[in-house]
């Protein structure tokens, strides 16, 4: 059990992980403060070593005056004994005060300044007279000095009497300024630091604000469909909008071709299931009997081809694959079908199809095709129906026309409209057409109908025009 225990613990730390890097504002405001405080901290190491190299560069320019100063007061009175005046800056006359200086000549006692209560700095000669060195010893004490010296010469009598002059600065008195300007910097980095992080979370809220407005619209959507997504938006979040908006587009004409296409499947399945209820009636009847199995396998049949074709459509709109057959056979089929149907002596039938005419669907998506436009035909025809197909299946067009009344040309538009018949009396919904025309836009081919010179109808599908 414990190990199961474990595992749960891990899954729910799993999923608190998940929903905390899920967040937009929250992963928005955790590199905004990475961001902060990584800029923040190197600002503070670049101000520390710009103030520490200002400091001590204002440390060895006070070094080079005090040397001057303590020169220019260095000398031998007459008896040839060093004399040294005392700086004007009070902190060489303070005891420990960090600030020292001490001149020494060879073979005598330095003189020290009053703030030396140690034992003089040990200090190796610069190697040129007159040239100022600085270096970092330690003294006796044990602390760390900062140490500028040089050599000069003074005469007595015709005699030469070289002398190191020296001042020195204690290292903490250095640090020590060093480290209060890194606290106070420390601490108004800090404090700005804290500003920016609740200016950054100000600053994400307020640019995710225009989010909450998408959040409410798609709430509306998903409860009143029709609405759209305002585009009354931020330029940054348009493009999602307008995916979103194609998006609601797109599943509204999924919907009205499913729609569509149910309407499709119970118009096909409607003749068919007229006969076998027809059939069932002779059944009980006790009417002749010995053509009803026929009937039923045809009808049956019938009722299959509906359904493979509209599986066959499916498979074929999610594949995408490109599907092609050869115009001949199909077309011999079908007027082979509608002669039994209307009678062969009562239309003259005229096939015309150019050798290897290949067309743009399958087998059964022509099959539909053409038997709603020829059934069309057979319902207006006076006696002739033609039937002709050419091309290939990048380019080319089928068609069928007939003799009879036409259409006017007022209503060539309106007869495409799902459900509209112009002739009320005559059987059927009026979806022939416009089931022609669903399924001819599916694959970029245009439905044209005109009415031909001498009258009639043509129905003309063309491709890769």
């Amino acid at each position: 059990a414990r190990p199961d225990r474990d595992k749960a613990r891990l899954w729910i730390r799993y999923c608190r992980g998940k929903r905390l890097t899920s967040s937009l504002s929250l992963r928005l405001l955790i590199t905004s403060a990475l961001s902060t405080i990584i800029a923040l901290l190197a600002t503070a190491l670049v101000l520390n070593q710009l103030f520490r190299n200002y400091f001590e560069e204002r440390i060895h320019s006070d070094l080079d005056a005090w040397f001057v100063t303590l020169t220019s007061q260095t000398q031998l009175d007459v008896d040839g004994q060093l004399t040294v005046g005392e700086l004007g800056d009070p902190r060489f006359s303070q005891p420990l005060s960090g600030y020292y200086w001490q001149v020494t000549q060879e073979n005598g006692a330095p003189v020290l300044s009053a703030s030396y209560w140690a034992q003089p700095l040990d200090l190796e000669p610069p190697a040129e007279r007159g040239k100022l060195a600085f270096a970092t010893i330690v003294g006796s004490d044990g602390e760390v000095y900062l140490t500028g010296s040089w050599r000069i010469t003074l005469e007595h009598e015709g005699e030469a009497r070289e002398l190191l002059v020296a001042v020195a600065i204690d290292q903490t008195s250095v640090e020590a300024p060093i480290s209060s300007f890194r606290r106070s910097v420390t601490m108004a980095l800090a404090l700005l630091g804290t500003f920016l992080v609740l200016a950054s979370w100000f600053t994400v809220r307020i640019g995710l604000k225009p989010l909450d407005k998408v959040k409410a619209e798609v709430n509306l959507v998903k409860t009143k469909p029709g609405p759209r997504l305002s585009t009354d938006c931020a330029a940054e979040i348009a493009p999602l909008v307008k995916e979103v908006n194609d998006l609601l587009e797109s599943q509204e004409q999924t919907v009205e071709t499913a729609r569509a296409r149910a309407s499709t499947l119970a118009h096909g399945l409607k003749t068919p299931l007229t006969v076998m209820r027809a059939l069932a009636q002779d059944l009980r009847s006790g009417g002749d009997v010995s053509t009803i199995p026929d009937e039923i396998d045809y009808q049956v049949t019938s009722t299959q081809h509906l359904v493979e074709r509209e599986l066959a459509r499916t498979r074929d709109q999610m594949s995408g694959q490109v599907v092609q057959c050869e115009a001949e056979p199909v077309l011999r089929k079908l007027v082979q079908a509608f002669q039994r149907r209307v009678g062969g002596d009562d239309v003259a039938w005229t096939i015309d199809v150019a050798p290897h005419a290949v067309c743009p669907f399958d087998e059964f998506a022509l099959t539909e095709l053409l038997g709603n436009l020829i059934d069309n035909a057979t319902k207006w025809t006076g006696d002739k129906i033609a039937v002709s197909a050419g091309g290939t299946a990048v380019r080319g067009s089928s068609q069928v026309s007939d003799n009879g009344s036409g259409i006017s040309e007022a209503e060539l538009e309106s007869v495409m409209r799902r459900g509209k018949r112009l002739d009320e009396t005559d059987p059927g919904h009026g979806l022939g057409l416009s089931i022609v025309q669903d399924m001819v836009a599916q694959r970029d081919v245009n439905l044209i109908l005109s009415n031909l010179p001498n009258g009639g109808l043509n129905a003309r599908l063309e491709w890769g025009s």
